[in-house]
């Protein structure tokens, strides 16, 4: 089922204010490296995505209300360091570090944008997991378990946009994507091939893997909360804190979203096994429960259809893991007859390297 676990970081974003010559000097270098997006809705941006420099976005805002300006640098630092491999993601060691700052410091001399690697602010930073499976058939069970989980209070579900620019195709990627934000943060889970294959960037050696991936996207206030004051001391240390601790901020999150940690069953399988309970008045809401969940879109709507108190669901909680039943089941048509939920697989004995 699971071949093993890859941690890390996928994408960091770093940004401060710009004096307006700042501005018009970083713009008028950007000109020079070819085509930029100017967005005139809203707040006023201009974008590059540097072919000379894969791995960096360039986003300049010029906030009008407010008479201010800011550049925004966003890296996915395997790339940039001269990766090819597009899943791969970065681990932090003093080496790799000292390469990527020299790196990305000669870039940020030549386009005129002022400071370093090393003290310009971090503004979000995506602590990543890739979760790599024998089977495509795994990637697209979890994907749809995941979107009948339990939505993390002030979090909201968020859906790739028909006149969006953030997908090629927004229909497909919302099939194979389930996504929650807040203002602080987002969690991201989707089919990395499939992603990879709609934006043309699907080497022939991965065709035959299947990987999920979960990412959790923080800006600073969030890096702080998850990490510690200390590791926003300096980039090198929050760098360092974010690659290693990837996996039990991502479990955080799962544990959040599944109340329940018994195994997903085939629907069918799930009812023979809950029709064991021997006493009726705890066998039959769990029944109920079962029904809810598979007929319901998510965990959530199933339990207010059971219309009980949070005191009762929790109980009832308790005893689906009491018999190691998951009330978020498999259809019976599919070719997995059971999963052990991912808060589980998300473990230090599946992780590959840390």
């Amino acid at each position: 089922m699971l071949e093993y676990i890859e941690v890390g970081i996928h994408t960091f974003e770093l940004s401060q204010p710009l004096s307006k010559n700042q501005f018009n000097e970083v713009l008028n270098q950007m000109r020079t490296r070819g085509q930029l997006f100017h967005n005139k809705k809203g707040q006023e941006s201009y974008t590059l995505r540097d072919k000379q420099m894969p791995g960096v976005q360039i986003i300049l805002y010029r906030i009008k209300k407010r008479h201010t300006y800011r550049v925004s640098i966003i890296v996915e630092p395997c790339r940039i360091l001269g990766s090819n491999i597009t899943t791969e993601l970065y681990q932090h060691s003093k080496r790799v570090y000292e390469k990527l700052e020299k790196c990305l410091n000669c870039y940020l001399e030549e386009m005129c944008i002022p400071g370093k690697l090393e003290n310009i602010p971090f503004s979000r930073c995506d602590l990543t997991c890739n979760m790599v499976f024998c089977s495509q058939d795994y990637v697209d069970a979890y994907i749809r378990i995941l979107k009948k989980s339990c939505l993390i209070p002030k979090y909201h579900v968020d859906h790739f946009k028909k006149n969006g620019r953030k997908a090629k195709d927004p229909q497909r990627a919302n099939q194979h994507t389930y996504c929650i934000r807040c203002n602080q943060a987002s969690f991201f889970c989707y089919d990395k091939i499939d992603q990879l294959e709609m934006t043309n960037r699907c080497p022939e050696r991965l065709d035959d893997l299947a990987i999920l991936r979960l990412e959790a996207q923080l800006k600073r206030p969030s890096l702080q909360r998850a990490l510690g004051k200390r590791a926003l001391e300096s980039n090198d240390k929050l760098l360092k804190a974010a690659s290693g601790q990837a996996d039990s901020v991502i479990r955080s999150y799962l544990n959040r979203m599944f109340p329940c940690s018994g195994t997903h069953l085939r629907y069918e399988d799930a009812v023979s096994a809950i029709r064991k309970v021997k006493k009726e008045k705890r066998r039959e809401p769990m029944l109920s429960l079962l029904r809810k969940v598979s007929d319901s879109a998510t965990l959530d709507n199933a339990a207010r259809k059971l219309d009980v108190s949070d005191k009762k669901l929790k109980k009832l909680y308790e005893e689906f893991d009491k018999q190691g039943v998951n009330p978020i089941t498999l259809p019976n048509s599919s070719s997995i007859a059971e999963i052990p939920p991912l808060n589980k697989l998300v473990c230090e004995e599946n992780i590959l390297m840390k």
